[in-house]
């Protein structure tokens, strides 16, 4: 049975409170487990991948009882660190071969939706996390989340020095609101990196810019955006960069590097580009 997963709303900063819990925000891919005489695999967009992820699915068979059902997160872990690593499980997850078993593939189960047939998303949070604890016996493969009922700003500021991707902080007495963000329920808040960067073209088929940065008196390409470019910034800039242009191939106009934005990301991928760039300011434009 596929049940559309409980969606975050953003959160700017932690918070201390004693009618929330805090649990690490896993750097993965969402996961909907269906523990059945099949046992099956969903993502939060409805994707069945049960095949792909035959460990996962094996494993989940063994840890709890049939007509159960998870809402979690499954990542691939770093070997040396043990922490989720973002861009080997895009690799396993686009991978189309079905061969050998992946090292540090992991599934971390942080709700419960139906245990042995029973509908449980009516109950408060803190009974399904009761509920959660008894119906799991981990393995190798399939974990429960861990979670922390106080010192929310520091269990922040650790994933700060870590570079972790954040916490959730989740209210103990919340039920589960299959597929809706409800506000103040379930929220975010997480680990951002910013930089400043020149703007060096803009896509010709959609709403979105090339960034470079400065290193070492040389503009270095590090991904494109298209996040925060509309309103304001957008309408500010645009008419400037068409005035900029140097030269333009059938999908991009490239640009003199003379505008450069505030961006924030949440991480480095391995390419040398931002992962989910954000323009947040206008610092420099052409006057």
């Amino acid at each position: 049975m596929y049940v559309d997963p409980m969606l975050l709303v953003d959160c700017p900063a932690p918070f201390e409170s004693d009618q929330h819990i805090g649990e690490l925000k896993l750097d993965g891919i969402r996961g909907i487990l269906d523990i059945d005489h099949t046992t099956r695999l969903y993502t939060r967009h409805r994707n069945e991948i049960t095949s792909r992820f035959e460990e996962i699915t094996s494993a989940a068979s063994n840890a709890t009882a049939r007509h159960t059902v998870l809402d979690g997160e499954f990542f691939v872990s770093d070997p040396d660190t043990g922490a989720p690593n973002f861009a080997a499980t895009m690799s396993r997850f686009s991978s189309k071969r079905f061969g050998p078993k992946t090292a540090g593939l992991t599934y971390v189960a942080f709700d419960i939706l139906t245990y042995k047939g029973k509908d449980t998303k009516s109950l408060p949070l803190m009974e399904r996390k009761a509920i959660l604890e008894e119906a799991i016996k981990e393995n190798d493969v399939i974990k429960k989340i861990r979670y922390t009922e106080h010192g929310f700003t520091t269990f922040f500021d650790l994933c700060k020095q870590h570079q972790l991707e954040g916490i959730v902080l989740k209210k103990k007495d919340s039920k589960y609101y299959a597929g809706k963000r409800p506000p103040g329920v379930w929220q975010r808040i997480v680990v951002f990196q910013r930089e400043e960067c020149y703007i060096t073209g803009y896509s010709k088929k959609d709403v979105s810019w090339l960034l470079g940065m400065d290193r070492g008196g040389r503009i270095v390409p590090v991904g494109a955006v298209k996040y925060g470019i509309t309103g304001p910034i957008g309408k500010t800039t645009f008419p400037q960069l068409k005035k900029l242009t140097l030269r333009e191939t059938k999908d991009y106009a490239y640009v003199e590097p003379l505008i450069k934005v505030g961006v924030r990301f949440r991480h480095w991928n391995k390419d040398g580009s931002m992962r989910l760039p954000v323009v947040e300011r206008l610092i420099q434009q052409v006057v």
